[in-house]
């Protein structure tokens, strides 16, 4: 009996298999994505040294722009207006 429900619910899963993989490829597409936001939470539990990482690579992805202090002179150039990133140390 027990045998026979397993093979049932394999089978079930191997013919829906193409279906779930289309959706799933439709919903990228589409710009929806995945519960990929469910994985990062996990993270920070069981893999905390990765949930590190990615906020190290996060907070280089998105550098403010300097601020300009009294006295600097203004950062235009030519018209042109000039932000220089100092380097990382």
């Amino acid at each position: 009996m027990l045998l026979g429900l397993a093979a049932a619910a394999t089978a079930v899963l191997v013919a829906l298999a193409p279906a779930l993989k289309r959706d799933q490829r439709r919903r990228q597409l589409d710009g929806r994505g995945t519960s990929g936001g469910l994985g990062s939470g996990l993270d920070a539990v069981w893999r905390p040294t990765a949930e590190d990482a990615h906020a190290q690579w996060e907070a280089q992805l998105e550098l403010p722009a300097p601020a300009p202090t009294p006295g600097d002179g203004g950062r235009l150039e030519e018209g042109r207006l000039v932000i220089v990133v100092p380097p990382a140390s």
